[in-house]
């Protein structure tokens, strides 16, 4: 079982490197991040965009990318460029630079480049918290804005299957509401949340327990879990935590990486290859990890 990004690390080392396609890598945190992969032996970044910018911004910055492969890319054409690449083969994932989010999700999800899936794409957030046993998970915070019942089984699907990859067999995965119990009248949360456990007691989630609502703290803490009466092996000991909409992601994403000493690490899965997708905020430590997290995905 994992429990730190230092054995992230090691894993994606282990593996073959992923050939990452950087799109519009004109700022430092970014090139600084894929050059580290580089360094690993995690990552052969190519770096899609103008190219005398990106050299402009890595002598600014003082990063040699002199081994890293630069794809020429008009100005605002970058996330393009960069899903036809992964489309004709040559790049395993890709990665966000100095470009909107929207630009790289309308590339992905142009049907030129068939890279969609067969599934719901979501957003995945890997975590290492000082005040809990192991890595957790949660999603969604990124992309699903406003999940359905039928988004939040591919929301939890796709969270598992990146938890297979990194080594966790049976996943506990823990259906976040405001309260414990189902509220079938105010709180259509809580309602998700029971049908997606049942569902996963018969079989049809794959391989992880499933169990909810749990407010958060009954998820992460098994003497709030005792408090409140809730015999759960989920309960306390959750490896992922599924959001009922995007907003309470976001927030409690914020919260963790601002108040509390949280590492952190995105990805959005369900795609045909993996999406390093961050914040802005987001400094290099979050994003070579994310890296190696998009490693072992793809």
């Amino acid at each position: 079982m994992l429990t730190s990004f230092a054995q992230l690390e090691k894993l994606a080392k282990e593996k073959e490197s992923v050939k990452l396609a950087l799109v519009a890598g004109y700022d430092g945190e970014s090139l600084g991040a894929v050059m580290q992969a580089k360094k690993d032996d995690i990552a052969e970044p190519i770096l899609v965009g103008v190219e005398k910018k990106i050299r402009e911004i890595a002598k600014q910055e003082g990063i040699d990318i002199s081994k890293a492969q630069i794809l020429d890319s008009p100005l605002g054409e970058e996330a393009m460029t960069a899903c036809q690449l992964v489309h004709d083969g040559g790049a395993g994932a890709l990665m966000k630079g100095k470009v909107s989010s929207s630009a790289i999700l309308k590339a992905l999800l142009d049907k030129r480049f068939d890279l969609r899936g067969s599934g719901l794409i979501s957003h995945i957030i890997l975590l290492e918290n000082p005040n809990y046993h192991k890595f957790f998970l949660i999603s969604d915070a990124g992309f699903v804005i406003a999940p359905t019942l039928s988004d939040k089984v591919g929301i939890v699907k796709n969270a598992v299957g990146a938890m297979h990859k990194l080594g966790v067999h049976r996943p506990k995965v823990a259906m976040i509401a405001a309260v414990e119990v189902v509220n079938y009248e105010h709180m259509p949360a809580t309602v998700d949340a029971a049908i997606i456990s049942q569902m996963a007691r018969r079989g049809q989630l794959g391989e992880c327990e499933v169990d909810g609502p749990f407010a958060f703290d009954n998820a992460i803490s098994k003497e709030s879990a005792k408090i409140k009466g809730i015999n759960s092996p989920v309960a306390g000991d959750a490896d992922i935590i599924i959001l009922p909409n995007i907003e309470t992601g976001n927030v409690l994403y914020k919260s963790l990486m601002f108040l509390s000493n949280t590492k952190s690490a995105g990805v959005v899965v369900g795609s045909k290859v993996p999406v390093v997708l961050l914040s802005r905020a987001d400094n290099e430590e979050c994003k070579f990890y994310s890296i190696a997290l998009a490693s072992v995905c793809s």
